[in-house]
């Protein structure tokens, strides 16, 4: 099945499924955006680009059941997202996609008095994304499901974790097709100074699954590349108004990123986090200022080794390794002072990309500005 036969059917059942239900039972949001960027695709000749996005999440509740005592919930629920995006300067890094799920949810109370709630849940989406101009090759379709809980343990202690399965599917380059297998475990502790503090382990794995993906990648078996991440994060709170958080997250390749090298030549397949390790610190302060603003200011920095992998330089290619620092502002605030209604985002920063290829060395600006509203 082609990209846009699926998602001409993917929107239909979509429309015809949610024209069932009330529109009291219908909840979810939609954002409108802007922004730039200096470096769109994230080299040093990048031509700037201006955008659009787009985004509507859109569910309903096929069935819930509550027990008795209204301490367990069960419920079933369908849920629709569409994205869109749109870049200047002739760049063809425009996209659509839509994707359409169903998960189940059971939910029970901490106690008869306490909010709280621990959860355990399963889904499952399945979903395309179709580019424009140059890059319509990479359109693809992905089924994705999980399994996920969150449990706490008296007032102080928290926690959480999934499972899941990605699979994704690139039509015209059936060597970058994939699946994901992975998952993630956090712990939560709470505090009566409001502090916060958080760790997270995360283990995944990419096994390219076509069979054009030995062939093109050059090894003997089916090619591919896990990691392990592990994150630590603090928040404290100073005052109802004002509170730092900050984080340092690590990576490590269990087995390098597939590539293939032969004279000139020098490919890979698409990067994306798992094609580099190292690790990533970041800290922000956010405060609650006049007209009920939530400004905050911050920073990161992250060293991103690429391992083995050669890139297209001098005759022989070259190692990569880069270090990146983000420097950004932004304002929130509620235009209703309400939790369901609009709600004002507005962001901007600058990046420095420093790396011993100059082709990945650059610095420029990025913004972005959005509306948003939950009903």
């Amino acid at each position: 099945m082609t990209t846009t036969k699926a998602k001409l059917m993917m929107t239909t059942a979509a429309l015809l499924i949610f024209s069932t239900a009330s529109a009291g039972d219908i909840t979810g949001s939609f954002t409108l955006g802007t922004g730039y960027l200096d470096n769109p695709l994230g080299i040093n000749n990048d031509t700037p680009a201006g955008y659009l996005v787009q985004a509507l999440r859109l569910s309903t509740t096929l069935s819930a059941a509550p027990n008795s005592d209204q301490m367990v919930n069960n419920a079933f629920k369908l849920g629709y997202e569409g994205n869109a995006s749109q870049f200047g300067s002739n760049t063809s890094l425009g996209n659509i996609r839509h994707g359409l799920g169903l998960e189940w949810f059971r939910t029970s109370r901490v106690g008869p008095q306490d909010r709280r709630t621990n959860s355990f849940s399963a889904g499952g989406q399945v979903s395309v994304r179709s580019y424009e101009g140059y890059y319509e090759v990479y359109d693809y379709s992905e089924a994705y499901s999980y399994l996920s809980f969150r449990q706490y343990a008296g007032t102080e202690h928290l926690f959480s974790g999934f499972a899941a399965v990605r699979a994704r599917r690139y039509g015209e380059l059936p060597e970058e097709s994939y699946i994901e297998p992975h998952g993630q475990l956090k712990y939560q502790r709470f505090f009566a100074s409001r502090t916060t503090l958080g760790l997270s382990a995360r283990l995944g794995m990419k096994t390219y699954n076509d069979s054009a993906a030995p062939v093109i990648w050059d090894t003997p078996s089916l090619p591919s590349t896990s990691q392990m991440a592990a994150r630590l994060n603090i928040a404290q709170g100073l005052s109802d108004r004002l509170s730092l958080r900050g984080r340092v997250d690590s990576r490590w390749t269990l087995s390098d990123f597939p590539y293939y090298v032969a004279d000139d030549i020098y490919d890979s397949p698409l990067l994306d986090t798992y094609a580099h390790d190292g690790w990533d610190v970041f800290a922000a302060i956010k405060w609650l200022g006049p007209s009920q603003v939530w400004t905050e200011l911050g920073v990161s920095q992250g060293e991103h080794d690429y391992g083995s992998m050669l890139f297209a330089t001098a005759p022989g290619g070259e190692t990569r390794d880069d270090t990146v620092r983000d420097y950004y502002l932004s304002l929130e605030r509620s235009l209703t002072g309400k939790a369901l209604g609009p709600k004002l985002y507005l962001a901007g920063g600058w990046r420095e990309q420093d790396s011993n290829i100059e082709t990945y060395t650059y610095d420029g600006i990025f913004a972005s500005s959005t509306v948003s509203w939950r009903f």
